[in-house]
């Protein structure tokens, strides 16, 4: 089970829930009828992408966050919300701040699934050809995809670097080998700017590296 059937597996157990609650407490009313018959089918959909139905799993994802029919790629303007979600869950799976990782989707694309660099990283967390592909991502345009293969990147840095987010991000940003060399934050105008606004955006601001 992947971590996008994970997530649906959470949602249908807490649409579930839902549904039991307002059942019991409005009883056998035309109105529980109602939401019975609607969270039960949405329920049953959720389970069944969880588990590998016929379903698109970020269909159902779209669903739950109010867009039916309507993918969370596709989805414009309130994404981000649906996008949250997920992040909470890779800062889970990969015990990594997910403030941490939501200023580097900031940061990397502002929150833009379809972003494409001139250099050619790709999607939310602008993952290179070469890194996705180490991190197993197929499709770097999907969200989920994305992020953990993104944050997972981010957490082999945090490791090498000690846990020191500042390297971390330089390493993110210009690569490991730029920190190795420069022991510390390199020199270039980009990377000091990238590490300054990702740990502004983390309210830590007076950071050493």
């Amino acid at each position: 089970m992947n971590v996008a059937q994970i997530f649906l597996l959470l949602q249908a157990q807490q649409m579930n829930a839902a549904w039991q609650t307002a059942q019991s407490e409005q009883g056998g009313s035309s109105a529980a009828e109602g939401i019975g018959n609607s969270s039960s089918l949405l329920f049953a959909t959720l389970l069944q992408a969880a588990l590998g139905g016929g379903t698109n799993a970020s269909q159902a994802v779209a669903q739950v966050n109010g867009y039916p029919g309507v993918s969370v790629d596709q989805v414009k303007g309130e994404s981000v919300g649906s996008l949250g979600n997920v992040i909470k869950l890779m800062a889970q799976k990969y015990e990594v701040d997910p403030s941490l990782i939501q200023q580097v989707v900031k940061a990397e694309s502002g929150f833009n699934t379809k972003a494409t660099s001139p250099a050619g990283a790709m999607g939310l967390m602008q993952l290179m050809p070469g890194t996705a592909a180490s991190y197993g991502v197929q499709n770097a345009y999907d969200a989920t995809q994305n992020l953990d293969g993104g944050t997972h990147f981010l957490k082999d840095l945090l490791d090498r670097f000690q846990g020191n987010v500042p390297l971390s991000l330089a390493a993110y940003n210009a690569g490991p080998g730029a920190v190795d060399k420069y022991q510390g934050v390199p020199p270039y105008k980009e990377t000091q700017a990238y590490v300054q606004k990702i740990m502004a955006g983390m309210n830590q601001k007076d950071w050493e590296a």
